[in-house]
């Protein structure tokens, strides 16, 4: 598993340094939003090519025909699905609807735009490809191989803690400054989603 922890981190952590630079950590304003899309795809590079390197160099082929075959099977009904899809939205949104009540510039994005269907279409088209990028790595590779050695609480510890640090960087970088960095990430997120 260090192994691909470590590649994961090389070359998300490795993208975001070569297009940001050491320099431009934390990131200015205008630095964030013209870079922000392809830094993203260099975070999310990390974990899918890291996933599909090391369940080829580990388990051949076959495993990446299971792994590929994974992902066009479904195990559970749709309200599942859409459970799951629909949930972290409307939390995000609900949560930033209370932040908002003493801080205004929390008001969710969906609130404040004159194009409500343009922003629920990039959120929708962003939230799937960003997760299906992420979890070809985080559930496709690493929770199949923690789970032949741990149990679900001790393997869900390991993924949260490692998973969690795994967004420092692209959260410090887009803070601006360490101290604003819970802000400025959320006021980012506001106006480019839910």
């Amino acid at each position: 598993m260090s192994r691909y922890y470590a590649l994961t981190f090389a070359i998300s952590w490795g993208g975001i340094l070569v297009l940001v630079g050491p320099g431009g950590i934390p990131g200015t304003r205008e630095e964030f939003e013209r870079l922000y899309p392809v830094v993203i795809l260099a975070l999310l590079a990390g974990p899918s090519a890291a996933s599909l390197l090391l369940t080829g160099l580990v388990h051949g082929r076959a495993g990446l025909r299971k792994l590929l075959s994974l992902l066009l099977k479904w195990r559970a009904g749709i309200r599942w699905y859409a459970s799951a899809l629909l949930i972290a939205p409307l939390l995000f949104t609900v949560i930033t609807f209370a932040f908002s009540l003493p801080f205004p510039e929390f008001l969710p994005g969906i609130v404040t735009t004159d194009d409500k269907a343009s922003l629920l279409l990039l959120g929708i088209v962003a939230g799937l490809i960003g997760g299906f990028l992420e979890e070809l790595g985080w559930t496709g590779f690493v929770l199949p191989n923690l789970r032949q050695h741990y149990s679900v609480f001790i393997t869900g510890l390991i993924m949260g803690v490692v998973w969690g640090a795994w967004h420092l960087l692209i959260n410090f970088w887009s803070s601006g400054s360490s101290s604003g960095a819970l802000c400025r990430f959320s006021c980012c997120i506001r106006s480019s989603s839910l």
